[in-house]
Formats: C-alpha cells, structure tokens, sequence
C-alpha cells in the first residue's frame, strides 16, 4: 500500500512540474521584498516576511516566503504592483510584460501618530509555508466553545477526536487517524509532556484560557523532537511573559455545578526580563445520577494548576525557566458511596489524588545571522494513589529530558541537529504487587531542508535513539512540499516507535473486574506512516478567502502491542501482533469566508483501522468509521456579538464481542449527533458568553456494564461510544 501510495504521488508531482514548468517562464514574476531600517550609526537591510504583494485593482496577490521572495503571474500588459508590510511604507511599481525579476526596498514609517489595526481573526489557520501538514487553532477558535480544558479544545476539529476512557473517571483520551492518542505525541512548547503516569488525565490538566494556540501535525513530524510522532503531533504554546495583557481572568460555571476560575498575569520587569503566573481552579461536589444507574455521572473533582515562568530577552540570546504545579482529588462511583470513610464503605467508590511539581528551563544563543544554538530542558516527579472498587493502584514516577539543538541556514538550504536525553523511573502498584521500570534513552538527531527552487522543498530527517529495555530505534523521516501557484502538495512518509505502558494505556484494567493477562513480554511498538495532502486556496469574492483540503495517510504497524478483549468479557489480554494491523484516514475539510463576520466550516472523515487478534483480523472496536462536522461562526458587524455554532456526525462503531456478557446486544454502536452552541457579548474590556453542550441531550445508553453488581465478574464501565452526560448550560465572562 505505502509503494502504491509513493507511486501516486510520485506521478502526481511529475504532472505538476509538468504543467508549471510550462507556464514558469512565460508568466511569472519573481522578486525579493527587502525593508530598510535605519539606525543612529547604519543602516540594515532585511528580508521582510509575508510582505503583501498585490496588483493594483484587482484581488490577484500573494505573500513571500520566510526569505522574502516571492512569484506571481506576470499581466499580458503594463500593470501597477502595490507592496507592503505593516511598520513599512508602501511602494507601487509600474510592471512592464518583460519584467521578469524585481527587487523592492521599503522604507520604515516614520509617522508618530497612533494607527489602529482592525483586522478578523481566524479560527484555524492551515500554514501552508511549511513543508509538514501543520495547521493552527488559534485562540479565538478556542473562544468558540467552552474550551475549559485541552481536552475539550478538539470538538471544532476533524483531525483529532475526543472520546471518554470509561465512565468513572470522566477521563479524556484523543485519536489521530483512527487510533489512540498514544500514537500522537504531545508536548506543551516543545516539551514531550503527555507521557507515563500523566497521559490519561493530561488533556485535563492544562486550562484553556491558558493556550494561545493549539499547532496540530498529521503523520510523521521532525525528527527533531523524537521517536513517539506516528499518527501526529500536538504541540500547545501557552501565553507568553513578554506579551502586552497584563491581567487576565476567565470565570465559569455549567449547571452541573462545575465551577471555574482562570487568572493570568505577566509583568515586563524590564526591557529585558519579564514573568508571568497562571493560575486554575476547578471545583465540583454536585452528585448526577440522570440515568438512575446509581452511577454519578460526573467525578466529583477539586483542582487546582499554577506555573510561574520568567523570560530574559537579550540583544543575541534569550532563555526562560518555569515552574509548575499541580494537584488533582477526583472521586467517582456510586451516588451512595461514603467518600469520607471509604474503609467502611460497601458500594463501590474511586478516588485518584494526583500530586505534580515540574521544573523547565528553555535558552538560545545566536551565534550569527545564519546559526543558532538551543538548550530544552525539563524534570517531574509525578505521584497518583488511586483505588477502584476492590483494586488499588499507585505510581510515582521522576524523569528528566533534555535536547540540545544546533541550526543553521545558508540560502535555500536548511540543517538541524543534536542531541537528546530522557531519564524516567517509574514505580507502580497494581495488586499488591510491585512494577518497577527504568527507562534511559540517548538520542541524536539531523536534518535537511532544502528549498530546491520556488515551488519544492524537501526535508529529510534520520536519528537513532539507544533505549536500555528495548534496543536502537532508528527513525527516518521525509517530507515534500510542492507548491503550483493556489494549490499545494504535500507528500510525507517515516517511522515511529513507541514504549507501551501496560496500565496507563489500559484504563479497562483499573475501570472494570477483567483480570489482566500479560503472557508474553512486551515488545516496543514499531509503524510506518504515509501521508498526501492537497491544499487549494481560493476566493469566493474579492475579501472572501477560502481553502479545499483533501489529505489521505496509512499507517502500516511492523510491532504493536494488541489489546484484546473479546477472548473472554471477564479478561483483557495484552500480547504482540502476531498479523497486520493498519489504518486508513481519508478527510476533506472546506473552509470559507461566506460573508464578512460570517465564517463556515464543513468537513468530512473516513477512517478504517483493522488487527489482528488471535481469532483473526478485524476491525478495531469503539472507533467510528464516519465523523463529519459543520461550524457556523458570525459577528456583527459592530463586533458586539458573536454566535457559534458546531454540529458533529458520529457514525457506528464496532462494539467488543463480549458474547458472554448478558448486556452486551448489539455489534454495533448506533450513529448519533452532538450540536454545540454559543453565544458571546463583547464589550470594550470583558466579554459574556453563555452556551449550551450537547443540545440534543443525547446519551449512551447503560455505560456501566453490570452497574447492579458492581463487584461481579462482568462488570466494565469502560465500554464507551458515546456521551455518558447529557445537555449541559453554562456562562462565564471573560477578559477580551
């Protein structure tokens, strides 16, 4: 499949060169935008980014690259060419049919009045410059829903899905191409952050009113920043010391009784150093049980998450170090459970109390215009005590990681390498029994990026990483980008390894009475990932951009560890692929500017995962094949109100075959509908909005298994397909 893939893309990028190369000559103009800042004693010319250029009375324009360059259909007659960059003065050429190559220099404005920008922020944001399939949810995409947690910043997306682990825990977990988000590595500005003893609840544990923007990678990343990436990447860059908000606050509150706080505050101490503190508390005692399954619907949760980071900003360095903190106490069960005597207690209780403290440090020096050297750096020590009915299960692990990156630029031609390290020791309880692991990984790394003329880029990428329980991992990666005016390409393809963690990737084990069987040690997980992606930008009218997406990938496994539970509905087994095991996504995504204030997204996402299981090869349980999704965003024109709306289509999904399980009925979950709305009064410093999740008040039916004998031997809340909460109304203001 992947060669057939290479095959397609391959002729596919021949008949593109083909028919540019044809027209490259005759009809394009290039040129370089340069800006001139004049200073006491010289005078600097540099290369100006993303610099506008446009013909004169006509929507016919582009920007230039990061080198300042550009290219664009030359006019069959004389023309005008307008140029400009905020903070330059503008400049109009008179272009001639013959002109082929242009250099413009702009002059820095020297006006000392004060000039407002008003400008319509986007939701997402596709970089269509960069060589990997990456696009942006930018913070005011976020502001479209209640966004109270990572977690909960997907539901506008079709590249990532969000699904409930079980129905205790309340936990979320995501997907990326059909499987599960341990595939997808995740880092909080470019620090590896979802791994070990935090992943299940992770996504929970970083408050939305404390991102600025979520970047999200298909397929296979840089290697620059490890092995995990298989099915994509997650990177959240959260808000910045040195920026202008000073105090910032978001209040909250559902009608379920969910409460929250965010306050946000950064001073620059000055012109040098600045500092910020975020701060989040999130409380929750109301007890729901709206199915009668004596089951609260929610956990009953107390939280709170602070970090204190400091920035210095020197003349050819900068570096900043941090601090965080975290403490998480979540209860959940049945209604009638004695949380302050749980020895006493006989119906069935959990508790999880997460204890995290967290020391970063990030610096880089510039060692000329072209080069450039950084240090990443970061230690935890994570503990969680927990127990789940009559299992118990505690972990307390400490790691460091450390990359070390070198870079250089010389013209079209781009290199990266360096050095990496990961320490972690982890000790967990299970039973009464004792799972000790030491993982020690050093890694190195380099990469090649290569802008081969204006319309390919490649980047080729390999490292080599030595863990100590498993072995060298070698993992080469490639990108292409191939841009024909509109429309680009994208063709990747690389590996990925990954280390399982029996319980933290398992939640069914501590969430239901399955006995767990391991009967062979486990081996690294090893896949390969292709991946094509088309972008075509476009305008409906003269300001009403839009895009058409169309991007496919598979993943092909060498070596996965099969979770297995449908041998016996009172088991779960953990063994290797002994078989294939794969995935197809397919998605095609139309984003357009309908009218001003008036901003539409409609997408649609096909995904067909199989393994290989001891009975044979099928399809993997509890992942839909079909999600479709359409967004509705509108301000007036005033900017006083705005009004979202997200509708979701979830198709069926295969249900374990649990045939002894006398409630399982069913081999397949029935497809439902979930619609979020919002809406959002702005005022010149505070903002209002109120909405409403899951307007239909659709709900899984039963999601604990054998709620009635809840220490039985068929009791499993960790089926899930669907949402175990209904309709949820909720308000908060907000600094704007």
């Amino acid at each position: 499949m992947i060669k057939r893939l290479c095959i397609l893309a391959s002729l596919l990028f021949g008949l593109f060169h083909h028919q540019a190369a044809a027209s490259d000559s005759a009809h394009l103009l290039t040129g370089t935008v340069y800006g001139i800042e004049q200073h006491a004693d010289h005078q600097d010319t540099v290369a100006l980014a993303n610099a506008n250029i446009l013909w004169k009375n006509t929507t016919i324009g582009t920007a230039t690259d990061s080198q300042g360059e550009f290219k664009l259909a030359r006019p069959d007659s004389v023309a005008q060419l307008v140029v400009s960059y905020i903070g330059f003065e503008n400049d109009t050429l008179l272009v001639h049919p013959h002109d082929h190559a242009l250099t413009v220099f702009l002059d820095v404005i020297r006006s000392t009045e004060e000039v407002a920008v008003v400008a319509e922020k986007p939701h997402t944001i596709q970089h269509t410059e960069d060589v990997v399939n990456r696009h942006s949810i930018t913070e005011t995409g976020l502001q479209t829903l209640a966004c109270c947690n990572l977690a909960e910043s997907f539901e506008n997306t079709t590249a990532v899905d969000v699904e409930q682990t079980d129905a205790i825990s309340g936990a979320k977990r995501i997907k990326m191409l059909g499987l599960a988000g341990t595939y997808t590595q995740m880092m909080v500005e470019k620090v590896p952050s979802m791994r070990g003893l935090v992943a299940p609840y992770g996504l929970e544990y970083i408050p939305g009113y404390w991102i600025e923007a979520i970047d999200v990678s298909k397929g296979t990343a840089s290697v620059a920043n490890g092995y995990e990436s298989i099915t994509g990447q997650i990177n959240v860059e959260l808000k910045k010391p040195e920026s202008e908000r000073g105090l910032d606050l978001n209040g909250y509150q559902s009608s379920m009784g969910r409460s929250e706080m965010t306050v946000t505050a950064n001073e620059q101490l000055s012109p040098s150093v600045s500092t910020m503190l975020l701060t989040f508390a999130s409380y929750n005692q109301t007890k729901w049980d709206v199915n009668g399954d004596t089951f609260l619907d929610m956990p009953l949760t107390t939280h709170f998450n602070i970090i204190n980071r400091w920035k210095y900003t020197g003349a050819n360095k900068e570096g900043q170090i941090g601090v965080k903190f975290l403490h998480d106490d979540r209860h959940g069960g049945q209604m009638s459970f004695d949380f302050n005597n749980p020895g006493t207690a006989t119906a069935y209780g959990s508790n999880m109390r997460t204890q995290r403290i967290e020391f970063f440090s990030k610096g880089g020096i510039a060692l000329n215009s072209s080069s450039s050297v950084s240090l990443i750096f970061s230690a935890f020590r994570h503990k969680l005590d927990s127990f789940w009915g009559r299992k118990n299960y505690a972990g307390d692990e400490s790691s460091l990681f450390a990359n070390l990156l070198f870079e250089k630029t010389v013209r079209r031609h781009s290199f990266s390498s360096g050095l990496s390290y990961t320490l972690t020791t982890r000790d967990e309880t299970y039973l009464r029994t004792l799972y000790g692991t030491k993982e020690s990984v050093p890694g190195a790394f380099l990469e090649y990026t290569c802008r081969m003329n204006d319309r390919l880029t490649a980047m080729l990428g390999w490292r080599y990483d030595w863990h100590n329980l498993h072995g060298a991992f070698s993992t080469p990666r490639m990108h292409l980008k191939y841009d024909a005016g509109t429309t680009s390409l994208r063709l990747s393809l690389g590996k990925g390894y990954r280390v399982p963690h029996i319980f933290m990737d398992n939640p069914a084990i501590l969430t239901s009475s399955r006995e767990l069987l391991v009967p062979q040690s486990l081996r690294a997980e090893e896949a390969w990932n292709a991946g094509l992606q088309i972008v075509k930008d476009f305008h409906t009218a003269a300001d009403r951009p839009a895009s058409l997406l169309l991007d496919f990938y598979r993943t092909d496994f060498v070596q996965q560890v099969v979770v297995d539970m449908e041998q016996n509905a009172q088991q779960i087994w953990l063994y290797n692929l002994d078989g294939r095991s794969f995935s197809n996504s397919a998605q095609i995504e139309l984003t357009l500017s309908a009218a001003r204030g008036l901003d539409l997204t409609s997408a649609y996402r096909f995904n067909d995962v199989w393994t290989s299981y001891r009975q044979g090869l099928e399809r993997v349980p509890l992942t839909a094949a079909h999600k479709g999704l359409f967004v509705i965003s509108y301000t007036l024109p005033a900017d006083t109100w705005q009004f979202d709306l997200t509708t979701q289509f979830n198709g069926k999904s295969r249900l374990p075959n649990n045939r002894l399980h006398s409630d399982v009925r069913e081999a397949y979950s029935p497809p439902y509908v979930l619609m979020f709305a919002q809406v959002t009064r702005k005022f010149a410093r505070w903002e209002l909005y109120a909405g409403v999740e899951n307007i239909a008040d659709y709900r899984q039916p039963d999601p604990v298994l054998g709620w009635n004998d809840p220490f039985g031997p068929v009791f499993d809340s960790s089926i899930i397909w669907g949402p175990t909460v209904g309709r949820r109304l909720y308000i908060g203001i907000r600094t704007n």
